[in-house]
């Protein structure tokens, strides 16, 4: 959540768990964009400028867990330009929010949405001040280095993603919270590293390809209205990809007339036209034609409802997966 009106409604609601996302106070700079930086950096309170300074030139700090981390002039520049706007946004939403329920809430922290991958030095900068300012961290989510791309497998370096995790939950240990994995599900080929290293203390958000193997259910029970919501999602792929970034390219989509219904299940074993259905979910489920009848929702809900055993046993299998790759 990012608006203060929704995170009021829903801890109103009942809801025991946030998580905040910190993305609108996060600034991105370009390895070129030197003065902007420093120009960010400059309009900071004095003030706040002079505690960071204090607080972070020139120490190193020994992390209980093992890890030492010390902070240059220039690595504390970069990290409050980035990220000092987002850390006081999350004390203040505390404070206001979530200290007042006295620990009926899981409070998380995202920091995720970032240009650049959050290094451990960043993590720690940002964790150092929450907690210093009394804030309880459940969980916190950082952009760890690769691609998390929704619905398919880790894209990158998996040997610099163990080295980096490895100190990520140093950090995550050494003050007391979990590591959260957003758009966790699917990602396999790191599963084994997570798993080992956070021993099980840690948040992988696997929800959004759920909504797939429900797909593959209406693909097996209802081919034509998975024909119909195929075309729909091609037709607006270019709206739901403001919201999310992928690299699936419907080029590479194979044409629905050239599928027999029995060739159909085979989309879903595809990165292509899984990120395509996974991403226009919501616009699927919300849209209505001219009389503001939903052209799709009540179908799929009752053709779940229908195939209620089927859709069980996709998702045994698939969070299956999951959980022994992770070691659990």
């Amino acid at each position: 959540m990012k608006a203060l009106d929704d995170i009021k409604m829903a801890l109103d609601y009942g809801y025991t768990m946030i998580t905040l996302d910190c993305s609108e106070h996060i600034k991105n700079f370009s390895s070129e964009q030197n003065a902007e930086l420093e120009e960010t950096y400059r309009s900071l309170a004095e003030e706040e400028r002079v505690k960071l300074e204090k607080q972070f030139i020139g120490k190193t700090f020994n992390l209980k867990t093992g890890l030492r981390l010390t902070f240059t002039p220039e690595a504390l520049k970069r990290n409050a330009a980035i990220y000092q706007q987002a850390i006081n946004f999350a004390i203040m939403v505390f404070n206001q929010f979530i200290k007042p329920l006295q620990g009926k809430v899981d409070f998380e922290v995202s920091i995720d949405e970032t240009a650049t991958p959050t290094d451990p030095l960043s993590h720690f900068f940002v964790a150092e001040q929450l907690i210093e300012a009394g804030v309880k961290i459940n969980s916190m989510a950082p952009r760890f280095c690769g691609e998390f791309q929704k619905g398919i497998n880790y894209i990158g370096d998996l040997k610099q993603f163990e080295a980096e995790y490895v100190e990520h939950t140093k950090i995550a240990e050494h003050f007391g919270y979990k590591l959260s994995i957003h758009s966790g599900s699917d990602k396999f080929a790191v599963f084994p590293v997570i798993g080992r290293e956070s021993k099980g203390h840690v948040h992988v958000k696997t929800a959004g390809t759920n909504w797939l193997e429900a797909i593959k259910v209406i693909i097996a029970a209802e081919p034509g209205l998975y024909r119909e919501m195929h075309e729909f999602a091609l037709r607006h792929l270019e709206e739901a990809r403001k919201y999310y970034h992928i690299s699936g390219d419907p080029q590479r989509v194979p044409a629905l007339q050239d599928l027999s219904d029995q060739e159909l299940p085979k989309l879903m074993e595809e990165d292509d036209s899984r990120q395509i259905i996974h991403i226009t979910y919501g616009l699927i489920l919300l849209a209505k034609d001219q009389n503001g009848k939903y052209l799709f929702r009540d179908r799929i809900y009752e053709c779940l409802q229908r195939n209620e055993e089927l859709y069980n046993q996709f998702l045994e299998k698939h969070i299956g997966k999951h959980l022994e790759l992770l070691g659990f």
